[in-house]
């Protein structure tokens, strides 16, 4: 154990290098697993990151087995083979592993208790069995391909082992057939994403990792290419150019880790697309969903919320009613409706800058003269007077000699209501009428609406005890049917077209509305219904996608649409739907249907005094647009994007270490090479021009690469990946290409290469000194 813990400090540069990638790993790879989880999406989402971590673990492997070529020649010398050789070379890879997987535990349970708790309403336990399981299976993963990637070392010829001289080796064929297959991969994962039209596949979800790894190595095969182009044209213009021309040519420290850098980035790229994307989805589908910055709910029925909207806010400026009928499975009945009268006083300009701000215009243009016919108060009282004959008698059925019916003195008029709570119900006022030119009065209590109701129908008639045949006319006129302070005969009435039909000549035209109240025909046999002449008329709608938009009432009945306005988005109801006026829909309307979600919305700058009596009366909490919004993205989703976010970070962290690494593995070859140049009279002025013209070089591609790299995996990548599910009807996700999130992570990718590859390319006298090379030599 001493020997390997020797041996181990002795190549701790590589093996910290190993612990860390591992810590990265593990960890993000656990606070992605443990945040999706508990978010309720796929687990998935932390494929980008093993991908890379997979592309970048090699790399160290074969730096491990390339420090202990010497060692292992000398086991192999000495007889030691097969699993003695392969323990010999494994155990402090695995003792690396082991202590990084250890500690990424540690920072997955760390990081998943923040992220959660940060950006979910639930904090999510540190580690669970699944994210314990995950880590065994990464250090597993890990240890293999650093046996796989050493494994060269071990079937190399005994002569090289030993030779204290190292020599860059060409890419062998398994390299370039990977980075080929890594290419195939990026334009099938693109093919598979545009077709895609459910939960992405696993190659879907690499997508953007392989996109990545694919525009690197395209980079550094453009790199490479360019600089070997160059390097005679640059014999002649300068020794600088010539040196970084021709380091960028045949050095690996900066130029094979840039890969990950762009890689990283790229994903990056997408998560940050996605996350501004569902960032703007869900604030503006929140907006288009509540109608105002204060939204709560009201109740089962439209009737009470009106009502109260009313009471609480007569000058109608502040706060206003609306209803939802989502109706996501029958998009034809699918409808809203809002208080039209108040909307330009309440909503405002709310929905500026959103897709129904064409359409929040012109709801307006939806509120008519005709006012709901609603009141309250606890008496119903009726006041009528008869123009011809008389009520009383004996009718015979003609041809019918058993048949004998008197008809009953009394005329009944029938009330049916909406009360606030949303229950129908009717009373019956009973009148006795004596004779010709009388008038009598008759007053029922109505305790249901004490609270406000809505007046959908009157039905006026005899008392009638036993069916009869009558061909005579008996008219009456009511004069006064009121609750409390509501006269509902200061509304035009009409008699219901389907209870006439059959009806003798006589009875063509019952209902005549008189300045002296309401003049009814009776009809021999029943009651004959009244409706609102208003109810009966075209309901002003707003539509959007559709073609042939039906209009339907509070209730659910049928009514004659009006179009007054089309539009691609409308507010409350999205992309598809019906908007009316709450007030006219309401009109003759029964009880509202049962599915109607029914809110306030109340005006910026309401007083909290009016905000707290809307509460107390409704028993619900006011929620605002910010709640809304962050439901919207819980309920639909939208921590996929966040997980994004997460693994991208991760990512982040693999390829920042991989160029580190990268660096520190090449910079005592660099400073010997620099010391060469030194004793060839080379000055460190040259030196230090060629490096900034390397960097820049590098920079300039890096920052080119993850611009194009990032538009490419969010133009065919973003749209085929699980962000949000969208709702029916809802504003579709805009997963285009934008430029801040194109921007940051070339920016950050360039400041990467710039910070380490500056200070690889620190060129100091004193270590690079020509008397190095002796000490080398010696």
């Amino acid at each position: 154990m001493i020997r390997v813990l020797r041996g181990a400090w002795s190549r701790r540069g590589s093996l910290t290098t190993l612990v860390l990638m591992t810590v990265a790993v593990v960890g993000g790879a656990v606070t992605v697993l443990q945040f999706a989880h508990t978010a309720q999406t796929s687990a998935a989402l932390a494929a980008p990151l093993l991908l890379l971590g997979a592309v970048a673990v090699p790399s160290i492997g074969a730096e491990l087995a390339v420090s202990r070529r010497e060692e292992i020649g000398l086991a192999r010398l000495r007889g030691i083979h097969g699993l003695r050789l392969w323990r010999f070379l494994l155990v402090e890879p695995l003792l690396a592993i082991i202590l990084g997987t250890v500690v990424g535990l540690v920072v997955g349970g760390i990081g998943t208790v923040v992220s959660t708790g940060f950006w979910l309403e639930e904090t999510a336990a540190p580690l669970d069995r699944t994210a314990l399981l995950t880590a065994a299976a990464i250090a597993g993963a890990g240890l293999v391909i650093v046996a796989l990637s050493a494994a060269s070392s071990l079937r190399e010829p005994l002569a090289v082992q030993v030779s204290t001289r190292q020599r860059p080796r060409r890419a062998t064929t398994l390299a370039i057939f990977l980075s080929v297959l890594v290419i195939v991969g990026a334009g099938v994962a693109s093919y598979r994403s545009r077709l895609s039209d459910g939960d992405p596949d696993l190659l879907v979800l690499l997508g953007p990792a392989l996109v990545g790894l694919a525009l690197g190595q395209a980079a550094i095969w453009v790199i490479r290419l360019l600089a070997s182009g160059f390097t005679p044209v640059t014999e002649t213009r300068g020794l600088g150019a010539f040196l970084a021309t021709r380091r960028l040519a045949r050095s690996g420290d900066l130029v094979t880790p840039i890969r990950l850098v762009v890689a990283a980035a790229v994903v990056g790229t997408l998560a940050l697309t996605g996350a501004v994307s569902v960032d703007r989805w869900t604030g503006s589908q929140a907006r288009i969903e509540t109608g105002a910055t204060m939204v709560i709910d009201a109740g089962p029925g439209a009737v009470g919320a009106q009502q109260l909207t009313e009471r609480l806010d007569p000058e109608g400026s502040q706060l206003m009613t609306t209803v939802l009928i989502r109706n996501e499975e029958r998009l034809a009945e699918r409808r809203a409706y809002v208080d039209a009268a108040r909307w330009d006083a309440v909503v405002g300009d709310f929905y500026d800058g959103t897709p129904a701000q064409a359409a929040a215009g012109s709801v307006s243009r939806l509120a008519t003269r005709d006012a709901s016919l609603g009141g309250s108060g606890t008496r119903l009282s009726v006041v009528a007077s008869a123009l011809r004959k008389d009520l009383t008698g004996v009718i015979s059925a003609p041809g019918r000699a058993d048949f004998v019916s008197r008809v009953s003195d009394t005329l009944l008029v029938r009330v049916e209501y909406v009360a606030a709570n949303n229950v129908s119900g009717s009373a019956e006022v009973p009148l006795k009428l004596p004779t010709k030119g009388a008038r009598a009065t008759g007053t029922v209590q109505l305790p249901d609406c004490a609270d406000g109701c809505s007046i959908t129908r009157v039905s006026v008639g005899r008392d009638i005890e036993a069916y009869f045949l009558d061909t005579s006319e008996f008219v009456v006129v009511l004069e006064e049917i009121r609750l409390d302070g509501l006269n509902l005969l200061d509304q035009t009435w009409v008699p219901d077209a389907e209870a006439l039909e059959g009806a003798p000549p006589a009875y063509a035209d019952p209902v005549i509305n008189t300045p002296g109240g309401l003049q009814v025909t009776l009809l021999p046999s029943t009651m004959l219904p009244l409706l609102l002449e208003a109810s009966l008329a075209p309901l002003p709608v707003l539509v959007a996608d559709e073609a042939d938009p039906a209009a339907r009432d509070l209730g659910g009945q049928e009514r004659t649409p009006a179009v007054v306005g089309e539009a691609a988005t409308l507010p409350l109801l999205g992309t598809v739907g019906v908007l009316s006026d709450l007030g006219a829909a309401s009109l003759g309307s029964r009880s509202t249907v049962p599915d109607a979600e029914v809110r306030i919305v109340a005006a910026d700058g309401t007083p909290q005094a009016l905000l707290d009596q809307v509460a107390g009366a409704t028993g619900n909490s006011w929620r605002s647009l910010d709640s809304v919004r962050t439901a919207l993205g819980k309920k639909h989703g939208g921590a996929q994007a966040q997980a994004y976010l997460l693994t991208a970070l991760a990512c982040a962290l693999v390829a920042l270490l991989a160029l580190v690494a990268g660096v520190g593995r090449n910079l005592r070859d660099y400073r010997r090479d620099v010391a060469s140049l030194r004793v060839l009279g080379i000055g460190l002025g040259t030196v230090r021009r060629a490096g900034r013209a390397e960097l820049l070089t590098l920079t300039l591609l890096v920052s080119g690469a993850v611009i194009a790299g990032g538009w490419i995996a969010v133009t065919l990548l973003l749209g085929g990946l699980p962000l949000v599910d969208l709702p029916v009807a809802a504003l579709p996700l805009d997963t285009s290409a934008k430029w801040t999130p194109l921007i940051i992570p070339a920016v950050l990718a360039a400041a990467v290469v710039l910070g380490v590859g500056g200070r690889a390319r620190v060129v100091r006298a004193s270590t690079t000194r020509p008397s190095l090379l002796r000490e080398e030599e010696g």
